[in-house]
């Protein structure tokens, strides 16, 4: 009867995640990390020329990651490198416009579909009355204010 209860208890959770953490002296498992992996790895002990190397790898790669770019920055600044992180800046400006488009244009149009989010992101408050975004998506208010702190400190 116990064993039951245990049972029904049990199947309404999920199984937890397992975390594995890397280990700064095994090289076999640091080969088998993703490149992602080994950058952050890299970045947290305070290795940033490796970081930077492995970062610029995951930007040639097709697929878009914004925190890619954003790391890159944070490296840039720590070495004070300001240039390398405007330039990086507008880099993933322009990627992110690229990529939202692509992606935009990629979705099947439903008619339907279409019309409701238009209508529900108006009444939201999301868009103005013409359809125009109101609001940045996340990563790039912060690039764009990150932007205007390394003009202004380029100036100095």
């Amino acid at each position: 009867m116990a064993k039951q209860l245990r049972k029904k208890k049990d199947q309404g959770k999920k199984p937890k995640a397992k975390v594995v953490t890397m280990r700064e002296h095994e090289d076999a498992d640091y080969e088998k990390q993703t490149l992602l992996q080994q950058a952050t790895w890299a970045e947290k002990n305070n290795d940033l020329e490796t970081a930077e190397r492995l970062y610029r790898k995951l930007m040639k790669q097709k697929a878009f990651n914004a925190s890619v770019y954003t790391r890159m920055m944070v490296i840039y600044r720590k070495q004070k490198r300001y240039k390398e992180e405007l330039e990086i800046i507008n880099k993933a400006l322009q990627h992110f416009k690229e990529d939202s488009t692509k992606r935009a244009a990629s979705k099947a149009s439903n008619a339907i579909i279409t019309k409701l989010s238009k209508s529900l992101n108006k009444s939201l408050g999301l868009t103005d009355k013409k359809g125009n975004q109101v609001y940045e998506p996340e990563p790039v208010a912060t690039w764009k204010k990150r932007k205007t702190t390394v003009e202004k400190k380029l100036k100095r």
